[in-house]
């Protein structure tokens, strides 16, 4: 290792950190993910409906963190391929992420039938997991459609664009998105971090 080396991945990190902060979030599709949420307690707190999460890869493991914060603010959530994953029902929240929106079609196709709310959480409007689903969360960082997107990585940086690989750059704003969301939902619910930790598990693996 050099210091050259040690200098690049600073300035990646710098680079992606101004990219972060450059990108646009819709209002209206924020507070439509936060009034989902919260629908499924009622004035009490006490749980009415359930909440399922999903993705693929990296976002699946997006998904599975944002299903653990959930889950330690006393909402019932579960990640979709859990072993002890309950039946879906009529009016439960079914929130995929999906940077390019094409994974869990299927999934998605089946949480409509049974009467479910679908949320998406992805880069792209025009995608089928989009088109189908019922509140769109889009959050920039997917460009394998976008023009540049078969720019080298050197070639990246030499434009001022994150280098990171594949969709990278959308998982890591998605979990900085969907943590203030966490953040917002406990400001509402009046919990501090030690509830939080509380709920956190305590039994290690095997």
């Amino acid at each position: 290792m050099t210091n050259e080396f040690a200098k690049g991945v600073k300035e990646e990190k710098n680079r992606i950190a101004e990219w972060m902060q450059a990108q646009q979030l819709d209002d209206q599709q924020i507070e439509a993910v936060g009034q989902a949420i919260l629908s499924t307690q009622d004035n009490k707190g006490n749980n009415v409906k359930k909440i399922f999460l999903g993705g693929w890869g990296r976002s699946g493991d997006v998904a599975k963190g944002f299903a653990m914060r959930l889950a330690q603010l006393k909402f019932d959530a579960r990640y979709l391929t859990e072993p002890t994953v309950p039946a879906m029902s009529k009016g439960d929240v079914f929130i995929v992420v999906s940077g390019g929106g094409e994974s869990l079609t299927r999934p998605i196709e089946t949480a409509l039938k049974i009467g479910a709310m679908v949320i998406i959480v992805t880069s792209f409007l025009g995608s089928p997991g989009a088109r189908l689903s019922d509140i769109r969360l889009v959050i920039p960082g997917r460009e394998e459609k976008e023009e540049g997107a078969s720019l080298s990585f050197f070639e990246r940086q030499l434009k001022g664009i994150p280098a990171f690989p594949l969709g990278t750059a959308f998982e890591l704003l998605a979990m900085v998105v969907l943590d203030s969301i966490i953040a917002e939902l406990a400001v509402i619910k009046k919990k501090t971090n030690e509830d939080l930790k509380r709920e956190h598990s305590n039994v290690p693996p095997v």
